[in-house]
């Protein structure tokens, strides 16, 4: 198959493919690990799998650690939904001689939540009877990222990544592994396609009181245009992916499509909008000296409460 025959096929298989893989299930177990990382990605609305170019890419792509030509760190601190839930993101990664390599610990918790009960329990409330705080409880998420890219033909880069699932609840504690894999192809300078095939293993969750969790495999698919623009001295992307096989509730069956857009400046300032399902994303970033960047992303969530991400990478 010729490269513009792989691109249609692929066109193809994005636009049908939500409709023959259609769920009505509930999400579960897997949905911490949806959170994305980095706040150039989530201000592109996480149409991030065929770009990847970054030490996110641990967490969105593998085979984007691959590409990598410096070494970088980065953090990431939110809180969400009006401080109610912290999201924390270490990443690391960089190129060497057999390939690119990069770690990556996210953090999800819920801190300080307070469980009320009766003064006296065993009698009615009232004035004299009112509720108080019994215990303050929390729970937390961590997930640890390895991940391996390598470039098997100058247009074609595999990537391996593998995670170690910690999840501390307050009626219980689990832990777990997983495997995911992705392939990043270049058929020319202007375009990219990502593949991503998550949990690969039917990633499962044990809990110390005999029970388990199971998140099963899910294929994130995206393409991706890069165009130079010398009148206007820079550069723009646009992007797409669609996660297919995520399991969702009814309401959510719109975030397995992302669509992305991002403006650099002179290699220095970078704007971005983008829309993750029926939720709009925006975010700007700064690079100072080429050694220091700092981006912030804005999530629009109309149930909930619009939060903010801010992420700094330090590069060597």
């Amino acid at each position: 198959m010729n490269r513009a025959g792989f691109i249609l096929t692929l066109l193809l298989y994005l636009f049908l493919a939500p409709q023959a893989m259609a769920q009505d299930n509930g999400r579960y177990a897997g949905d911490p690990l949806l959170q994305g990382a980095g706040a150039r990605s989530l201000g592109m609305g996480s149409a991030f799998v065929a770009i990847s170019n970054d030490a996110t890419a641990v967490y969105w792509n593998p085979a984007g650690l691959a590409r990598l030509n410096r070494h970088e760190l980065l953090v990431q601190h939110a809180e969400q939904f009006g401080g109610t839930v912290n999201h924390d993101v270490f990443a690391a990664a960089g190129p060497s001689s057999a390939g690119g390599f990069g770690g990556g610990l996210v953090r999800l918790g819920v801190d300080d939540i307070k469980l009320t009960g009766l003064e006296d329990p065993d009698a009615p409330l009232g004035p004299d009877n009112r509720p108080v705080v019994s215990s303050v409880v929390g729970t937390t998420d961590y997930t640890f990222y390895l991940g391996y890219g390598r470039q098997v033909r100058p247009d074609l880069a595999l990537g391996t990544g593998f995670k170690i699932i910690r999840r501390n609840l307050s009626v219980g504690n689990g832990s777990g592994y997983g495997i995911d894999l992705g392939a990043l192809y270049t058929p020319s300078p202007q375009w990219s396609v990502g593949l991503v095939i998550r949990n690969l293993t039917r990633t499962r969750i044990h809990f110390d009181s005999g029970t388990s969790d199971r998140i099963s495999p899910s294929l994130l698919a995206g393409l991706a245009y890069h165009r130079d623009l010398p009148s206007l001295q820079g550069r723009i992307t646009a992007s797409t992916s669609l996660h297919l096989g995520e399991e969702k509730s009814n309401e959510d069956n719109l975030q397995g499509i992302q669509l992305g857009a991002e403006y650099v400046y002179r290699e220095r300032i970078a704007l971005r909008l983008g829309a993750e399902g029926n939720h709009f994303t925006a975010g700007a970033g700064v690079r100072l000296y080429q050694r220091v960047a700092i981006d912030l992303a804005f999530l629009e969530n109309g149930q909930l409460d619009n939060t903010y991400r801010i992420s700094a990478s330090v590069y060597f």
